[in-house]
């Protein structure tokens, strides 16, 4: 399967967002958990960036199998 790679930037794109997507969404639960106060708009920037970053990262793996 990973003989198949068409492109190895898109295949190591595709790792970066997903590796930044889930610091992302960890820096969510922590901030949910630990923050002294929440607040709604950082809610919101975290949970879009997180998205953006992980839909991205699948993007790149189906282009990068030629999908």
């Amino acid at each position: 399967m990973l003989s198949q790679i068409t492109d190895p930037l898109l295949w190591s794109l595709a790792w970066l967002f997903i590796i930044m997507g889930m610091i992302v969404f960890i820096l969510l639960l922590v901030y949910v958990k630990y923050g002294r106060e929440l607040s709604i708009k950082y809610s919101i920037i975290f949970i879009l960036i997180a998205s953006v970053l992980l839909a991205f990262s699948i993007h790149f793996f189906l282009l990068s199998f030629g999908i």
